[in-house]
């Protein structure tokens, strides 16, 4: 596969915006923001919504998840879906410094100065800032990608509080582009391209930062884009290496990422999300001779046959107007030679 992988100046507020076109000819397919943080209380949350994901008028808030130390099952929502719609309609504004998403739990504003997104109504409240500069894969439409993507990923810091509980971690949002129109859903991202992915930050006790992100693509693809945010600037890389062990059920319990020669690190997981998908974790080793203080991880692993999966919801999403129980899909799931075998 024929991809670039490049670093971007920090982005004026036209970056955030929905018309924006990075590239003559490409149009906004999705939208995603995401944090992994730690609370005072000790205990990990994550969650991620999706502006785009299968309609363009509709974001998706993908759970609120508090990390409770299990693997092989999927982890407990803060907020159930009865609270916290898993489907919204949501409106698109801006102030003199940023782009605003909102819906009736939350509001989200992207801008030059920084982040904040208020969710679950006010019990979320969190503000972020970039690290380094964002980075960017474009594939082209070649051979195997009916359509052209690009992504264009932003990592930062977020402090904040959640249900009283002062936490702070790892922000990080992709925005992705493909023909004009085309959901990020049909852009043939998932079904082509993506099989893991991972995201990390370190914070040494010398105060400094490192961390970024790498993905692994499908066999054959020999995709490999990483950033590495390290001594306060970015590195764009096209060398990442990504390994997993699993657990009998096929939960990820370590991951190991390798940039060329620099950096060696490895992660234990400490739980799952929405099992398969997503597990965290923390820093195990590194090839580094300073002393961690903490770190965060969150990865991403879709088995090869993910598509039959999300085919199957977004069917029914659009026949019923909601999505099937998710985790009634997968309950008596096991992942066996990278694939998802489905239960009874």
């Amino acid at each position: 596969m024929y991809y670039h992988n490049y670093l971007e100046d920090a982005p004026s507020k036209d970056a955030y915006r929905m018309s924006y076109e990075p590239v003559s000819g490409l149009g906004t397919a999705l939208i995603s923001p995401w944090v992994i943080v730690n609370g005072a209380s000790g205990a990990t949350y994550q969650f991620m919504r999706g502006y785009g994901v299968s309609d363009p008028s509709v974001v998706l808030n993908f759970g609120t998840f508090k990390g409770n130390g299990v693997l092989d099952a999927q982890g407990p929502l803060v907020y159930p879906f009865t609270e916290l719609p898993v489907l919204e309609t949501f409106t698109v504004s801006e102030t003199d410094d940023a782009v605003v998403y909102a819906s009736k739990h939350h509001t989200l504003s992207l801008g030059a100065k920084g982040y904040e997104w208020i969710d679950a109504d006010g019990r979320i409240e969190l503000h972020g800032s970039l690290l380094g500069q964002p980075c960017t894969f474009w594939i082209p439409q070649q051979q195997g990608m009916d359509y052209p993507m690009l992504s264009r990923s932003h990592l930062g810091w977020v402090t904040g509080v959640i249900d009283g509980d002062p936490v702070e971690g790892l922000w990080m949002h992709d925005q992705m582009y493909s023909t004009p129109g085309l959901p990020f859903l049909e852009s043939g991202f998932l079904r082509y391209v993506h099989n893991y992915w991972m995201n990390w930050l370190i914070e040494y006790e010398d105060g400094s930062f490192e961390g970024g992100h790498a993905w692994r693509g499908k066999p054959g693809t020999d995709f490999a884009a990483a950033h590495h945010y390290i001594d306060g600037r970015s590195i764009a890389r096209s060398d990442a290496r990504i390994s997993a062990e699993f657990t009998d059920r096929g939960s990820i319990h370590t991951v190991r990422l390798q940039l060329g020669d620099d950096v060696s690190v490895e992660f234990e997981q400490h739980g799952s999300f929405d099992w398969p998908i997503h597990t965290y974790g923390t820093v195990k080793s590194i090839s580094r001779d300073k002393k961690v203080k903490r770190s965060w991880n969150y990865t991403e692993h879709f088995p090869l046959n993910w598509q039959l999966v999300e085919d199957y919801l977004h069917a029914a999403a659009r026949l019923y107007g909601k999505f099937p129980s998710f985790q009634g899909i997968v309950r008596d799931g096991v992942i066996r030679n990278g694939k998802l075998v489905f239960g009874k």
